[in-house]
């Protein structure tokens, strides 16, 4: 998530800085010694990531997972963590919560928006969401990726869904959802927006995980604290697909 600075009139670098070139050459004419400084080099100094978590709170996440806890107690722990580090190290980071009932009513409940502080409100609002409902969640999908394009604010942006993957809805049946699901994904992802989908203590087979989130980047996390080591390589694998498909597109 690092964005590249470029310093000028540096001893070496990856460019030639022309303004500093142009005067070491008139210097040279006149007879006078040149600053050698001629260099632009580029460096990692900021920080250049906006993400959106997207947390599935319908009703089947209520469901027991790995430990006894439910899916939902499992995934809210991890979209705790996962706001709270990337705000810490200085990303844009917001977390959304989705369910629906029927094709008019999705409802995305905004926990933290991107300016806003992290604190003990956000956190209050994220301990009190109780699952319920269906999952629609292509329209979520699109909603989370459309907020990232208008308000993420950086050139790199990820979208990080929560959910145990079983998509369903009145008039949005498995076959139909997971299609609108992955075609919801490589429309985040044709305009740039990187997308991640984790899985975290759910039951779900992995052949339907597979065929609801398709290419999209994806992990079934067995148990929360099994998500560190794993979770920098799927953001670099979401981020650098995203990347490749814009360019594609």
């Amino acid at each position: 998530g690092m964005g590249l600075d470029r310093f000028h009139r540096q001893n070496q670098g990856d460019d030639i800085d022309i303004d500093a070139a142009i005067e070491a050459q008139v210097e040279i004419a006149s007879g006078s010694f040149p600053d050698e400084a001629v260099y632009v080099e580029s460096q990692r100094h900021r920080r250049d990531l906006s993400v959106l978590v997207l947390l599935d709170i319908s009703g089947s996440v209520a469901q027991t997972g790995t430990g006894g806890a439910s899916v939902h107690e499992l995934q809210r722990s991890v979209s705790a963590a996962l706001i709270t580090v990337l705000y810490e190290v200085g990303d844009r980071v917001a977390l959304y919560a989705f369910h629906s009932q029927g094709r008019t009513a999705v409802h995305l409940i905004p926990v933290k928006r991107f300016d806003d502080n992290l604190d003990s409100r956000v956190m209050n609002r994220l301990y009190s969401l109780q699952p319920g409902a269906y999952s629609r969640l292509g329209a979520a999908i699109r909603h989370g990726s459309t907020e990232l394009i208008l308000r993420g604010g950086t050139s790199r942006k990820l979208l990080v869904v929560l959910s145990d993957g079983l998509a369903y809805d009145h008039g949005y049946e498995p076959a139909y959802a997971a299609a609108d699901v992955r075609q919801a994904l490589g429309e985040a992802r044709r305009d740039g927006v990187g997308c991640l989908c984790l899985s975290v203590g759910a039951e779900t087979e992995t052949e339907v995980l597979r065929r609801v989130f398709g290419s999209a980047a994806h992990a079934m996390i067995p148990h929360p604290n099994q998500l560190g080591k794993a979770i920098g390589p799927l953001f670099r694998a979401a981020l650098q697909a995203a990347e490749t498909q814009r360019r594609v597109a």
